[in-house]
């Protein structure tokens, strides 16, 4: 199995559980600046140069660079392409199942930007010459994402991996225990899943042997072992879309046009929604044994099929300031620091599971609407930045942005911590460390109306150790590290005419190789509470490239 398990396009709650851990804590704080288009045109370098409603969110001294007034509206829209290849494990001649390449593209249309800023000159040639307000939204994540694998499997089955997971319960807890039971007997506790694909049918309970179940897709030999009957077609899918916005209040001032401050108070909007399917059939139906019911009934497996639905709401508060300043003429020093923000989120989830038969009809089982909530402490962040301006023709400008993942913490709606989230907040302090962006733009003006823009990003991931299934920690090597970075390129174009513009931007977004596992075999002990991945069974692994493009146009108006 590759080491490299990265939290992927929100793999964190997928099949397995409902609990919040380290790898959702980095990729949901994890900032990915849109804006306006000349800000994506330039890299969102833009902590120094302000002038910009989508400069406001990184540095909210920008707003009061401009002497004038201004309106913008950016609609954008978002692509990902994403390959997907089965993982050869050392040692096997082929991947275990899903070992199909396959390419996905999907598309999303958004709102990047919208806001407007408000500029109050005093009519003083020296001291404190202007004052803004304003009151922008940007976007600082998208998570527009889908991807395919399909292949043939040998070896295992999703059907079988619920049924090593509800190993130990009884048949009338998986069939007919609540699916709301609190209670403190953890074997009335099996995960919903299970639940589901027992009512589905995808797995029953073994005649004799209590606590022991046969998959719909196995047989069983004469030693009582159960073991795939043929091979299988298999298809596994996620898609996720969304978006993450800062909605900011806005107030900057310029003392004698060198020297400006700003505040922002800034609300966090999160609104993410993953769904993911598994399809399983007979590779060669003829292959597949007839199924004897104890009711007497024959049937022949058609397809075992599983669909999960998750979202997750969130908002939050935190406070901005930041400075910019022109000590001489053409160079230009900002920074800006930003509080955490302290966000409240609800998620929910439910399961659907159906086993189709040529000869037999079975019930679909789906789960209720699961929901909990949550507080999650994000980091502090801080941005510096310097351009430089070769009169009206050019503008250099290069960023860097710092987040401490390590001070990302969960906290309880309440006054008790769940133990889960205690253990994830252990996790954290363990995996993160400091994370990091690099960033640098250009601009261009050939004439006084037109302008051309190019950017680059440098995202580092923010971890520093592997936690290993044996509890240990690891640091990453130096290259592991480089391994994990995002690369982003963006390229761009303004036109004034008048008191109006238009800009239009696209940026590239490369991200690292992902691996995932869709499901898992499990072993337990008879007392429920050591279940664990039995990692000695090979069950399908996928790597994944996403590359994601934004666009983005902005119509603005100067008054």
């Amino acid at each position: 199995m590759k080491r490299i398990l990265t939290f992927i396009l929100g793999t964190a709650v997928t099949v397995a559980a409902a609990a919040q851990d380290w790898q959702d804590a980095r990729f949901f704080t994890e900032n990915n600046y849109i804006g306006t288009a000349r800000t994506l045109g330039m890299g969102n370098a833009v902590t120094a140069i302000g002038g910009d409603p989508g400069s406001v969110s990184i540095n909210p001294a920008g707003s009061s660079v401009a002497s004038y007034s201004q309106f913008v509206i950016s609609p954008g829209f978002t692509l990902s392409t994403t390959g997907v290849k089965g993982v050869v494990e050392q040692g096997s001649t082929g991947a275990v199942g899903l070992g199909d390449a396959v390419r996905t593209n999907y598309g999303r249309f958004s709102l990047p930007s919208v806001g407007a800023i408000f500029t109050m000159n005093s009519g003083r040639r020296s001291g404190w010459k202007r004052t803004s307000f304003g009151f922008v939204l940007n976007s600082t994540n998208n998570y527009t994402g889908r991807f395919n694998a399909s292949g043939v499997n040998a070896d295992n089955s999703y059907a079988a991996s619920l049924a090593s997971s509800a190993e130990g319960y009884s048949e009338t807890v998986l069939g007919s225990e609540s699916w709301w039971y609190d209670g403190g007997d953890l074997a009335r506790m099996p995960k919903w899943v299970d639940m589901m694909g027992y009512r589905a049918g995808m797995f029953n309970g073994i005649p004799g042997d209590p606590g022991r179940f046969q998959a719909v897709t196995e047989v069983r030999d004469a030693a009582g072992n159960c073991w795939l009957a043929a091979p299988l077609y298999q298809k596994y899918g996620q898609q996720t879309y969304g978006n993450k916005y800062d909605v900011v209040f806005n107030f900057s001032a310029d003392y004698d046009d060198k020297f400006y401050i700003g505040a922002n108070l800034g609300l966090t909007s999160l609104s993410y929604s993953m769904s993911e399917f598994f399809y399983e059939a007979p590779d060669n139906p003829d292959d597949f044994p007839v199924i004897e019911y104890t009711d007497g009934t024959r049937a022949a497996l058609s397809s075992v099929q599983m669909k999960h639905n998750y979202t997750l709401r969130g908002t939050g508060v935190y406070a901005k300031l930041g400075f910019l300043w022109r000590p001489v003429a053409g160079l230009r020093l900002g920074g800006a620091v930003q509080t955490p923000t302290l966000v409240n989120y609800t998620a929910r989830q439910a399961f659907s599971g159906e086993v189709i038969m040529t000869g037999k009809s079975l019930v679909p089982s789906t789960t209720p609407e699961d929901s909990w909530s949550f507080r999650m402490q994000e980091p502090w962040r801080f941005n510096m930045g310097v351009a430089y301006s070769f009169g009206n023709v050019a503008v250099i400008s290069a960023d860097y942005e710092l987040a401490s993942y390590r001070s990302i913490h969960y906290r309880s709606v309440d006054s008790s911590l769940p133990q889960y989230l205690a253990d994830a907040n252990a996790d954290i302090r363990d995996a993160l460390g400091m994370a990091h962006q690099a960033r640098v733009g250009v601009e261009i003006k050939p004439t006084a109306a037109f302008s051309l823009r190019a950017g680059y990003n440098l995202i580092t991931y923010g971890q520093k150790n592997w936690l290993e299934a044996d509890w240990t920690v690891t640091p990453l090597t130096a290259s592991e590290k480089v391994s994990l970075w995002k690369h982003t390129v963006s390229v761009g174009a303004g036109y004034s005419f008048g008191s109006f513009f238009l800009d239009a931007a696209a940026r590239f977004r490369m991200a690292p190789k992902e691996y995932m596992m869709p499901y898992h075999y499990y072993g337990y002990d008879s007392s429920f509470t050591n279940k664990y991945i039995d990692w000695s069974v090979l069950t399908p692994e996928v790597e994944i490239r996403p590359n994601v493009v934004d666009i983005v146009l902005t119509a603005g108006w100067r008054f």
